[in-house]
């Protein structure tokens, strides 16, 4: 479960870094060089979130309505966050909501 909260976390941060920082600064300013940077960063993280969720729902981490919640949160910006703190409250016992 720690695992998929650290991918969680880490695929939120990239895609905020994302779509807040790189796409601006490629649109705003013309400077392309970030979002060349950074998409290759995010969709490994992207990629590695997804491994992680289908790892943990193959051995009952989650369960199939929890893994498609968390594939859903993680293609909204802030989302990530959402889903890492579900998936604390959920390795400490909480109910969900």
């Amino acid at each position: 479960m720690k695992a998929l909260r650290i991918t969680a976390f880490a695929e939120a941060v990239t895609l905020i870094l994302l779509v807040c920082v790189a796409v601006p600064l490629k649109y705003g300013l013309g400077l392309p060089g970030f979002v060349s940077a950074l998409g290759p960063v995010h969709g490994a993280a992207f990629i590695g979130f997804l491994v992680v969720t289908m790892y943990a729902l193959g051995e009952g981490l989650v369960t199939r309505s929890g893994a498609l919640r968390l594939f859903i949160g993680s293609l909204i910006p802030f989302g990530g966050f959402i889903n890492e703190r579900w998936l604390a409250r959920q390795a400490a016992g909480t109910p969900a909501k």
